[in-house]
């Protein structure tokens, strides 16, 4: 099954990589039409998240082709990729930056409140949490805005309706989005507990001494030692889920 997006997440690179695999496989796509063959090859044919409301298609559904279908050429093409590369890119980007901002809360210093010199420096961890939570949004808005946006720039690319709606349709459909969704959700409780360690840790401040170990500070009160271990647990098995997530998506 095609994926385009799985080929353009690196996200253990850290860097912004091209749409390489989606350009070549957007060449295979002009050349179904060209032949007036199917829309989509059974070969390429994505498989369809029905019930994600970003792959329904104003195009008409795959079938037999007919000889009256519209020819796409090598011009047009080009426009169309370009159009969907602005797009893809720009996802490309701001995920880069949403997986840079979650791994400075998966530094071990962070679950160590030793780490911490002050409760300023607590504050302004929490800014950087606030931020962290801004770009997951931001991320989340653009995955939920997908569709409109391709919807634009292709359109914006000229063609052939039925083309541009069948091409958006192809990239669509090539999104894994049950594993964006799953990513999405683990990040927002991801936030949420880091948020309620930093507010303990404001809280509770001074009330936990260094034993040598990073893993295991002591806390005069069995009460705040079992929050604070709680919370840590938690931490440690959604940030490995989250890490799961980024790496079905890049493979």
């Amino acid at each position: 099954m095609l994926n385009p997006m799985r080929s353009k997440l690196h996200f253990r690179k850290k860097r912004s990589v091209g749409v390489t695999q989606l350009v070549a496989a957007l060449a295979s796509f002009g050349a179904i039409f060209a032949q007036a063959q199917q829309a989509l090859s059974p070969v390429l044919r994505p498989k369809v998240n029905s019930d994600n409301p970003a792959s329904r298609s104003s195009g008409k559904p795959s079938g037999t082709s007919s000889p009256a279908e519209p020819q796409i050429n090598p011009q047009e093409l080009e426009r169309l990729k370009k159009a969907a590369d602005k797009v893809l890119n720009r996802i490309q980007s701001e995920e880069n930056d949403l997986y840079l901002r979650i791994s400075y809360f998966e530094k071990p210093g962070r679950l160590n409140p030793n780490a911490y010199g002050s409760r300023a420096e607590v504050e302004q961890w929490q800014g950087i949490l606030q931020q962290l939570k801004e770009k997951h949004d931001l991320v989340a808005q653009l995955y939920a805005d997908v569709a409109k946006d391709l919807d634009a720039e292709l359109r914006n690319a000229g063609g052939n309706e039925e083309i541009v709606a069948r091409f958006r349709k192809f990239i669509i459909d090539g999104f894994p989005w049950d594993t964006i969704e799953k990513k999405k959700n683990l990040i927002a409780a991801f936030i949420d507990e880091q948020a309620k360690l930093l507010l303990f840790y404001d809280k509770n401040w001074g009330s936990w001494t260094s034993t040598g170990d990073p893993n295991k500070p002591e806390f005069t009160s069995a009460s705040a030692a079992n929050i604070y271990k709680r919370l840590r647990d938690k931490i440690l098995n959604t940030s490995e889920e989250i890490e799961k997530e980024y790496k079905e998506m890049s493979e």
